[in-house]
């Protein structure tokens, strides 16, 4: 009795997906849903009002300094844009603001992040611009 064997191999490549490098795939939806979209150029002057749990704040940029009044106290300090510019560390000169960075939603809106530096859960702590100036 003679038994005959074929064997095939499939010699095509595969080649990995480099483009995320590395990154998670929830890594770079969470990079896609806190990314700016959008072709506007950030302008970093103007006055933004809102909540930072449940209490006012009133956000002043001006280029590269800022000014928050939160809690009945006023912080000053620079303002240092990060990656794009999209994220900004704010530093303040005397006193400890109870945040450090915010990321921009679009030209009018600006949202504070955790100290994680992530956006609040429950879509809180947003600033919205009031002025220009």
């Amino acid at each position: 009795m003679c038994h005959l064997l074929i064997f095939s191999c499939n010699k095509d490549k595969v080649e990995r997906d480099k483009s995320s490098d590395g990154l998670s795939h929830e890594d770079v939806l969470s990079l896609e849903k806190n990314s700016v979209f959008t072709n506007e150029t950030l302008i970093y002057k103007g006055i933004f009002e809102g909540d930072f749990y449940g209490e006012k704040v009133i956000l002043k940029l001006d280029e590269d300094k800022f000014s928050v009044e939160y809690k009945g106290q006023s912080y000053n300090g620079d303002l240092y844009k990060k990656d794009d510019g999209s994220l900004m560390e704010v530093v303040s000169k005397k006193k400890k603001l109870p945040f450090q960075f915010l990321r921009w939603s679009d030209n009018s809106e600006i949202m504070i992040l955790n100290e994680d530096g992530m956006a609040d859960d429950k879509g809180e702590n947003y600033l919205t611009r009031i002025s220009d100036k």
